[in-house]
Order: C-alpha cells, then sequence, then structure tokens
C-alpha cells in the first residue's frame, strides 16, 4: 500500500514540476528584456547585442531551449549561468547548502519547541501555563515575518548587541562555527512555523483526554507516561504532522525575509539575484530542485501522518 502511495506521489509530483518549469520558463520570457539586454552597456550596438544574444544561445527558439535544457538535467547537466558562465551547479551549490542549514536547524528546533509547548498547554487548559502559551502563540503568528526580523535586529542585535545583525562577509563555515550569526534568523524561522502547530497539538491534546478510551485506560491502571507516550501522544500529533506538511509555504517566505533582511546568502537572495539577471537556467534549477524537495517532504509526512491516525483502544 505503501509503495503504491509513494508511486502516485512520484508521478502526480513528476507531472507537477514539469508544468511549474514550464509556467516559470513562460514567465521568464515576459520579464522586459533578457539576459543579453541586462549584459549590454548603453554604448552596445544593436550588432554586438546580437553577437551577445548569440553567445548565450538567446537567439534559438524559447521551445527549443527549454526542452534542451530538460534533456541536459536528465544527463545531471543543469547548464551553465547566463550571468556568470560558471556551470549552474557551482553557483546554486553554495546559497542552496547555506539554506539546506537553516531550514533544517529550524526544523530541528521546531518540532520539540511546537510539541513541548502544545502539550504543556492542552494537559492543563485553562490554566495559566495555558493562557500564557496561546497568547505567545497568537502573537508571533499574527505578527509579520519582516516585523519581527526588523525589531530583533534594532533592539537585539543593534540596541543590545547580543547578536550579529547581518551575514555581510560571512560563509558557511563561519556560520557552522559561530552559531552567533544563526539565533536572530532561526528565531524568525521557528517563530513564524510553530505559532499554528502548537495551537493543534493543544487542540489535538485536549481532544483526545476527552476520549472515552483514555478514561478507560486510567482505571486499567496504565502509568501517566505511558498513557501520553502511546495514547495521547500518536492521536494528538496526528494533525500537527500533516498540517507540518503545509508550512513550506510559510518556510519559503520565511526565508525570502530572513535572508532579505540579515543579507543571507541563501538559495532566496540566489533567487532574486538570477530573476534580475533573467538568467533561465539558474532560475530553472532553483524552481526544479526546490520544487522536488518539496514533493519529497511531502509525501514523507503524509506517511508518518498515515502512521499517527488516531486509533482507538478496545476495552
Amino acid at each position: 500500500m505503501h509503495a503504491r502511495f509513494v508511486l502516485r506521489r512520484v508521478l502526480i509530483g513528476a507531472g507537477q514540476v514539469f508544468i511549474l518549469l514550464a509556467l516559470v520558463f513562460g514567465l521568464s520570457l515576459l520579464l522586459p528584456g533578457d539576459a543579453a539586454d541586462v549584459q549590454a552597456s548603453d554604448t552596445f550596438s544593436e550588432g554586438q547585442r546580437a553577437e551577445t544574444r548569440h553567445l548565450l544561445g538567446l537567439d534559438i527558439a524559447p521551445l527549443t531551449r527549454f526542452l534542451t535544457w530538460l534533456g541536459g538535467v536528465v544527463t545531471g547537466d543543469f547548464g551553465t549561468s547566463y550571468a556568470s558562465a560558471e556551470p549552474v551547479t557551482e553557483v546554486i551549490g553554495g546559497p542552496f547548502a547555506v539554506t539546506a542549514v537553516l531550514a533544517v536547524l529550524t526544523t530541528v528546533i521546531l518540532l520539540p519547541v511546537a510539541g513541548w509547548a502544545g502539550f504543556a498547554a492542552g494537559l492543563r487548559p485553562g490554566s495559566v501555563r495555558d493562557r500564557v502559551i496561546t497568547t505567545v502563540s497568537v502573537f508571533f503568528d499574527s505578527i509579520p515575518d519582516f516585523v519581527l526580523a526588523v525589531l530583533l535586529v534594532a533592539y537585539v542585535a543593534i540596541g543590545l548587541g547580543l547578536f550579529p545583525a547581518t551575514f555581510l562577509g560571512v560563509d558557511l563555515p563561519t556560520m557552522l562555527t559561530e552559531p552567533g550569526y544563526l539565533v536572530l534568523p532561526l528565531t524568525v524561522m521557528v517563530a513564524r512555523v510553530a505559532a499554528p502547530l502548537v495551537r493543534l497539538v493543544r487542540a489535538g491534546v485536549i481532544n483526545v483526554l476527552a476520549e472515552p478510551y483514555i478514561e478507560q485506560a486510567r482505571r486499567l491502571g496504565v502509568g501517566r507516561t505511558s498513557l501520553l507516550l502511546r495514547h495521547v501522544a500518536p492521536n494528538a500529533l496526528g494533525p500537527a504532522m500533516q498540517e507540518l506538511g503545509r508550512t513550506g509555504d510559510g518556510l519559503l517566505s520565511g526565508v525570502l525575509i530572513v535572508e532579505a533582511v540579515f543579507v543571507l546568502p541563501g538559495i532566496a537572495t540566489t533567487l532574486i539575484d538570477a530573476i534580475g539577471n533573467r538568467d533561465q537556467p539558474v532560475i530553472l534549477a532553483i524552481v526544479l530542485i526546490t520544487g522536488v524537495v518539496a514533493i519529497a517532504v511531502n509525501t514523507l509526512i503524509d506517511l508518518v501522518g498515515q502512521r499517527m491516525v488516531p486509533r482507538r483502544v478496545q476495552s
């Protein structure tokens, strides 16, 4: 069953990625000018512009360029950047590594924080602890990413001087050896995504604890720890895991804001630069890889969610 599910998701995902690539390529053609126009100076003659366009391969029909690029991808060749004349893999390799580190660390922090806060609030609904956690989660869910990022830079980084304000001149090894650089960006990322998960876990815990089979388990002498880990947690976390698969848009928007405010050299910054340079091979490669990663992550989360479908304990 799982194999058929994965195969179906892969086939559907491949079609979705292809349609997305075609749409992005078509939209890029609607942008004013092309890579040759961006590179040409005001002193270029029409002949020089035409020569630049020929060297970049822009005089080939758009459909042919797109299909040729797809054919290269099958063999592992993502093409050459129009802007830097470097292989696309070299252009996007470093930025993808930076964004991957940010995304992985966000997930590692997010899951225990959201799970603990949701459980802490749901176990004692209406208590002071519940009200504090709910208020904080609603606050972070309602404040825009860029406002939170700017506030942290203004008051925490510049005002108090606790952490660096930007990543100017910082590379990936420096980020890993000096984790202070990551504190504020990760705070923005986690706060943006954790808030709805906390409320879902809280609601799930409250609903599960009200189920008759939980009371029956108590009567049978099931210990509190075993009750929470074996019966409450799997049934309460199922909806939250499914919601986690729908937070991709929140993570993406968070990455864009974080990279813009903190001058983080990640893939979102590279994508914006590629759009400005009309660098179609780089744009398509970023869209392809992020699309494949999104489908893989969502498929994995769906599989985990199926394993955590609420089940009832027979009395």
